[in-house]
């Protein structure tokens, strides 16, 4: 967060500049409307000079205003955007194992809802606390220049007010911490039931869900409306302080007038200019407040800022072998393995069999480390090198492990295997669509992201299949590649397996026919 202030300095100072400049002309202007009233005895040419003179000074606040809201505007923009693309880099460095350690929907919190309180609660406030304190201090000035009692009476009272405006400060931070803790929760909750809607219609559980939803909306709604109570106490609150301290000033300065020590104009002119120290010294005080109810925010911004320091080996030459020797794993109280051991070389294909829960997948997430370095005993050695010393994006550019997921994109099916690369791959392309019964039709298939029911089960699994298939990998692990095909299609992607020459093909599969596992080096089953 540092980073980006520091990046955007120069626009901030800019933006205060602009404040300052028309606080300095509605100070004028405050001056010019008191000497208005005092020349009332005098000639019309005076008067008509006061007057265009109040119209000037309005003029160029206004304008002057507008230059203030714009900078403002563009200084949070280029802020947000440089954290979000700061955000979005990290997070495609982060390691699978660390990335699925938070829900999805502290990603999207982070994302949508922190960024809107970053912006109302952190960015434009500190743009606003600069602006008001230059904008009161500049009122101050000029009512000095008018009487130095006055102006001692109103900086003794607006010590008072900031003083007393501080106190509901920390009360909103808790409630804004609070709901942005509840947002994250939530949205998890909320994809996670709506990822769900088919079973829950399926098996007729609507209502039971529908009154589950209403209850974690509820819990929610509740932080929401704690959060907006908080910021509205808060700032009414300040205007009641800022009220009674107007209230006293003004008693002041009628005081001095009947002790002939100031003209009506100029008192009118002094309340006016008490209104241009006062309210940004409102807003200012509740500006402050904001700003201190976005700690956890900042903190998750920058955890979430942070990149792999340690650097790790690549893989230079081709995977030959890969070994998992002597592990250990489980998950809660369920064991996954016991120092197990097993070992694939170049050339050979292997079918992975064993009932659900077995550890078939567990087994290709840990070469592809979903699983944390500390998280399980023994070793994974690729070509003998311990996979813990070796940077995962090197074993994704080695090894593939194809699963179906339901990640689309806009645009046709050609653009959903390729995923914007070059032209290396689209050379590929056609082969492996020809080997997946993916036509030309079909590639040009185009699929909306908002209706996903335009693509079929199969045509989305073939997807998944092809994004790999354009790559060139030393080592390809194929999990449930024909689950919920035709026979016809699923025998041509076996026909597409077996044909992988060279390589070290994995299969993880529950298909027990003798036809299907003949056809295989080596069966692993799993117990």
């Amino acid at each position: 967060m540092k980073e980006a202030e520091r990046k955007y300095l120069g626009y901030y100072f800019m933006t205060v500049l602009f404040g300052a400049v028309a606080a300095f002309f509605m100070s004028r202007f405050s001056l010019c409307l008191g000497n208005v009233i005092d020349v009332i005895s005098k000639s019309d040419d005076t008067l008509g000079k006061c007057l265009l003179s109040c119209v000037i000074m309005l003029v160029l606040w206004l304008v002057f205003t507008f230059f203030f809201d714009y900078a403002e505007i563009v200084y949070v923009n280029k802020t947000i955007r440089y954290i979000k693309s700061r955000l979005y880099h990290a997070l495609y460095q982060k390691e699978l194992s660390d990335f699925m350690e938070q829900s999805n929907g502290s990603y999207l919190g982070l994302f949508s809802k922190d960024m809107d309180l970053l912006v109302d609660n952190y960015l434009v406030p500190k743009c606003d606390i600069a602006s008001n304190f230059l904008s009161a201090t500049v009122c101050l000035v000029s009512i000095f220049m008018i009487h130095w009692k006055l102006g001692l009476i109103f900086v003794g009272i607006s010590f008072v007010t900031i003083v007393l405006s501080q106190l509901p400060g920390a009360v909103m931070a808790k409630k804004t911490s609070a709901y942005s803790t509840s947002t994250s929760r939530y949205l998890g909750i909320l994809e996670n039931y709506l990822g769900g809607y088919e079973q829950v219609k399926l098996l007729g559980l609507n209502k039971r869900f529908c009154r589950k939803l209403d209850e974690k909306d509820a819990v929610y709604e509740k932080s929401r409306k704690n959060y907006l109570f908080a910021k509205i106490a808060a700032m009414d609150l300040g205007m009641s302080f800022g009220m009674l301290s107007q209230l006293f000033c003004m008693a002041a300065g009628i005081w001095l007038v009947l002790q002939k020590d100031l003209t009506v104009g100029l008192l009118i002119a002094a309340v006016q200019l008490l209104n241009g120290v006062f309210s940004p010294l409102q807003n200012l005080v509740n500006d402050k407040n904001l700003m201190g109810t976005v700690d956890d925010i900042l903190h998750k911004i920058d955890v979430n800022q942070m990149m792999e320091e340690e650097q790790r080996l690549g893989l230079e030459e081709k995977i030959r072998q890969v070994e998992f020797k002597d592990i250990s794993l489980q998950f809660g109280d369920k064991k996954i393995f016991d120092h197990y051991h097993v070992q694939f070389e170049q050339g050979k294909k292997y079918a992975i069999l064993g009932e659900s829960g077995k550890g078939k997948s567990t087994l290709a997430k840990l070469l592809m480390k979903y699983v944390k370095d500390d998280a399980y005993f023994g070793n994974v050695y690729i070509n003998g090198q311990d996979i813990r010393t070796i940077c995962s994006e090197s074993i994704y550019q080695k090894i593939a492990f194809i699963q179906r997921n339901e990640f689309l994109v806009d645009g046709s099916v050609k653009d959903n295997i390729l995923l914007y690369r070059t032209d290396a791959y689209e050379e590929r392309l056609n082969g492996v669509c020809d080997a997946l019964k993916l036509d030309e039709t079909l590639k040009k298939k185009q699929i909306d992201i908002s209706n996903k029911s335009e693509v079929s089960f199969g045509e989305k699994q073939r997807i998944d299949t092809a994004r790999f298939m354009i790559g060139d990998y030393d080592m390809l692990i194929f999990d449930e590649p024909t689950s919920n095909l035709d026979p016809d299609t699923s025998e041509a992607i076996y026909n597409m397996i077996f044909a992988i020459k060279d390589k070290i093909v994995i299969v993880i599969t529950h298909d027990t026919s003798e036809e299907y596992l003949n056809r295989f080096d080596e069966v692993i089953k799993l117990a």
